[in-house]
């Protein structure tokens, strides 16, 4: 089984649609899991919750990460229309968010990189049947792949005997905050194209990986 990795810095306005064809969508971030029985064992229920609990944080981090993002991007979109007092609210509110996360992803002992997921997409060779097993082997993945443990989301896909292509986009915390507590300061001083200037740089920052797992060599035509 082959790896093919291709590596692109993401642009600011765009998260979506980051499947390369031919691929289906065959998940992204709103992967059901899998409901234990009711009449399992006592440890297994408790570290179903505690699996259950860690699912929770890592969604929740997630989405706020996208939220924070989207404030970025509409205060980025304000700006350009001079309107710095709505634009100052939406940076506001990305950074009360920054702020939360940053302090979250440094309690993390696990994040060694402080990045966290605010993206993922899992997509299937188009053609291929998506069959119950499939789903059920890409659903173990999902709490790897919102946690950012990307490499071990990889490695079990390496698994399945089909071509798939996982794509995310991470947010560094520490580095975006950083951004928009200098636009907002310059924002304070009136000086609206640094402002801009900073917020269009976040883009930059964010890490965006598209790995296509198990690709199938053709043979060259005779």
């Amino acid at each position: 089984m082959n790896v093919i990795q291709k590596n692109s810095a993401a642009a600011l306005f765009l998260f979506a649609a980051m499947a390369l064809e031919p691929m289906a969508v065959l998940a992204t971030t709103s992967l059901a899991t899998n409901t234990p029985p009711a009449a399992a064992a006592t440890h297994t229920q408790t570290a179903t919750d505690a699996g259950q609990q860690q699912l929770r944080q890592s969604e929740t981090k997630m989405s706020e990460g996208r939220e924070a993002m989207s404030d970025i991007v509409a205060a980025h979109q304000l700006l350009t229309k001079q309107h710095t007092t709505e634009a100052g609210q939406y940076l506001d509110k990305a950074r009360v968010l920054l702020t939360r996360l940053k302090s979250e992803v440094a309690a993390d002992k696990e994040n060694t990189t402080g990045l966290i997921p605010i993206y993922t997409q899992l997509g299937v060779k188009e053609g291929v049947e998506i069959t119950e097993q499939i789903k059920r082997e890409v659903n173990k993945t999902h709490l790897d792949a919102i946690r950012g443990k990307h490499k071990k989301v990889v490695e079990a896909l390496k698994d399945m005997d089909v071509e798939l292509q996982y794509s995310f986009v991470d947010l560094p915390v520490t580095a975006t905050l950083e951004k928009v507590e200098s636009a907002l300061k310059s924002l304070s001083e009136k000086n609206l194209h640094e402002a801009s200037e900073t917020l269009s740089g976040i883009g930059k920052n964010l890490v965006h990986d598209s790995i296509v797992v198990n690709a199938k060599k053709h043979k060259p035509a005779s």
